[in-house]
């Protein structure tokens, strides 16, 4: 879950949704555009309420249920207020006005993720799958296992697999899928994945 100052609204991805039998759920329309970090719209699907607790309060707020957010869970400004949360950069902690509760923020135990781009310029037929090299930008410890998704703003027709993989030379290998009826072209130092440092080892 990330605490976004900068968010005019709270999302999650529709994932999560379903992985907490929640995606029946039926979905408002929702007509404003957001975008992701890039600059690029996110794939809106609607607003759903959902029940949210911070500390001893509890709250059933509106929700914009996106495809591919970076993370589960972003708790925009629409959440702060309505939680009356006051974050304290310097402490790195929030406080619940109403209640008087103050939580740690930015924990040193929450995963680490990073960026990684692709090395070298490939061409995928339609249909077709290949398994391609990434350079991890960040410091990541050699032979450590990472979780590795796909970039959340990827183009639509590009798929890539949730594996766990090993860092060699502060490379991955990343399991790459042409979904579409057309070759695809992806050029050398394109995003292509996030990689998150694991529990696992090796």
């Amino acid at each position: 879950m990330l605490i976004d100052s900068g968010a005019v609204a709270s999302l999650v991805d529709y994932r999560v949704l379903k992985k907490v039998g929640l995606s029946e759920l039926s979905l408002k329309p929702y007509s404003m555009n957001l975008n992701g970090v890039s600059g690029k719209p996110l794939d809106i699907r609607g607003v759903v309420e959902l029940p949210i607790r911070l500390g001893t309060l509890e709250l059933v707020l509106p929700f914009v249920v996106a495809k591919r957010l970076h993370v589960d869970v972003i708790l925009g400004t629409d959440t702060l207020k309505a939680f009356r949360a006051v974050i304290d950069l310097e402490a790195d902690t929030v406080m619940l006005k109403s209640t008087g509760e103050v939580f740690p923020i930015g924990s040193p135990r929450v995963e680490e993720m990073h960026t990684s781009r692709i090395n070298s310029t490939v061409r995928i037929r339609p249909g077709g799958q290949v398994l391609v090299v990434a350079d991890v930008r960040g410091e990541t410890e050699e032979a450590s296992t990472v979780l590795v998704e796909g970039w959340p703003e990827l183009d639509s027709t590009v798929q890539v697999a949730r594996t766990l993989c090993t860092v060699h030379n502060k490379k991955v290998v990343v399991d790459v899928c042409n979904s579409s009826t057309q070759e695809v072209i992806i050029k050398k130092g394109t995003l292509i994945a996030t990689v998150t440092e694991s529990a696992f080892t090796l």
